[in-house]
């Protein structure tokens, strides 16, 4: 009976659960006098605790108005966020004791895992690579911060960026109104390979991730090569292609601002914010200087966002490949949808379009919303704000900080939402994942369709 109700509990709701608990902890600590230097309202402390949380980058007020308590909140918020609160904890149990039958099964609808038989295993290689890869980040900017700040200081932010960067935070100790942007480092070669590098890895999957370690071992190790699954082909090819694809129109859109720069340069400018677009945030000049095309396509890629089971955010990379498969299958009369000689289940392409269907319901009711309480700002700006929101990309072209009381809690919900996921969010709010059974079904009617 106790392990039924293991299995049964949604996983769903542990999600929205869990990260409305870590945003009330998080408001709760950073409202502490100890974490904030001056009095500040209650909206913006709930605000900057969701921004982390769902590692957005939207910020109502500087991050320095917190002490090294508050900042050091933040980035715990960050990695919590990025990771999960409920997998983070299981992480941390499975290093200790063997999960059980019930635990295991859980943890697997939690990674959204077919096979939950080796999770341990993958709990495991997740928390050990978070941890070494963010450590050797934190090690490389260490080397470039230390000639600008103390020591205690250049520690400090060396790991916050360095977890920031894989976690796709987008969030820097530089953050401020006037200058949202890393410019410093634009010619700064291992601050630009450094990040891209964490926040590709992160916004990978870990599931990918291990599999392409399994894949070295085996070729290390003369063992029979490791094959990959669907998922991991379908991550790696759309992945491959978003990026080459993101980086040439970025060169094109903005070639005016590569005149006097060396070739090299060029390349790592574009590469740098293409990895960046895809939900993470840093950004090397200030957003209001890019071209209307490349703000509009910034807003497309950072929709479409990262591998499921990766610290990015949007949409997910397999959601957007599975429905643009779906479209060509439709274009060419076919009755099933295929990905590498393998035929996708019905179910999944339906949660893939209610993802995609639900996701722009709710960006058009918030833009809506905001038109009406926001009498400031004109719609790109806040069709930009909605968009960079949901996607957990973290810019804004009028400054989070001049939305209303009533607009930042419509925002909060929308950075939510979009981290967890809109259709993950209505399952969590289901009292009961039961259906009823019937024992018939209606007789079939077509109708006319535009």
């Amino acid at each position: 009976m106790i392990k039924n109700k293991i299995i049964d509990i949604s996983p769903a709701r542990i999600i929205l659960f869990s990260f409305f608990i870590l945003i009330i902890l998080g408001t709760a600590i950073l409202a502490l006098p100890a974490a904030r230097f001056t009095p500040i309202p209650l909206i913006d402390l709930f605000f900057t605790a969701t921004s982390a949380t769902c590692i957005t980058g939207l910020f109502t007020i500087p991050l320095n108005n917190f002490t090294m308590l508050g900042k050091t909140v933040i980035m715990f918020l960050i990695q919590f966020g990025a990771l999960g609160l409920a997998s983070m904890s299981l992480l941390i149990i499975s290093l200790f004791i063997d999960l059980g039958i019930g635990t295991k099964f859980m943890a697997g609808q939690l990674l959204e895992l077919d096979s939950w038989h080796n999770i341990k295993k993958i709990l495991q290689f997740t928390f050990i690579s978070t941890l070494l890869l963010e450590l050797i980040g934190a090690i490389c900017f260490f080397s470039i911060f230390y000639t600008d700040y103390s020591i205690i200081d250049s520690v400090f932010y060396s790991l916050f960026h360095s977890i920031s960067s894989f976690c796709n935070a987008g969030i820097s100790f530089m953050q401020f109104f006037t200058e949202q942007n890393l410019g410093k480092y634009k010619t700064n070669y291992i601050f630009l390979i450094v990040t891209s590098i964490l926040t590709f890895f992160g916004g990978l999957g870990f599931i990918t991730w291990h599999e392409i370690m399994l894949s070295i071992q085996a070729y290390w190790y003369n063992l029979k090569p490791h094959k990959f699954s669907l998922h991991s082909k379908i991550i790696l090819y759309t992945t491959g292609y978003l990026l080459l694809i993101s980086t040439i129109l970025f060169f094109l859109f903005e070639a005016e601002k590569f005149t006097n720069l060396p070739f090299f340069t060029k390349i790592m400018y574009a590469f740098f914010h293409s990895i960046s677009f895809k939900s993470c945030g840093f950004i090397l000049e200030n957003i209001t200087d890019f071209t209307v095309p490349t703000l509009f396509f910034v807003l497309l890629i950072a929709f479409i966002g990262s591998a499921p089971g990766s610290t990015g955010s949007g949409i997910k990379i397999t959601t957007f490949a599975l429905s643009l498969n779906f479209l060509k299958t439709i274009i060419h009369d076919k009755s099933s949808v295929e990905f590498f000689e393998r035929k996708i289940p019905i179910d999944q392409i339906n949660k893939a379009i209610a993802i995609i269907s639900l996701s722009i319901c709710w960006i058009i009711t918030i833009i809506f919303c905001l038109l009406i309480t926001e009498k400031n700002w004109n719609f790109f700006e806040i069709f930009f704000e909605t968009i960079s929101g949901f996607s957990n990309l973290g810019f804004s072209l009028k400054g989070t900080q001049h939305l209303t009381t009533t607009g930042k809690l419509l925002i909060c919900a929308t950075m939510l939402i979009g981290r967890i996921g809109s259709l993950t969010f209505i399952l969590g709010l289901k009292f009961s994942k039961k259906t009823e059974v019937v024992g018939f079904s209606y007789p079939e009617e077509r109708v006319m369709l535009g």
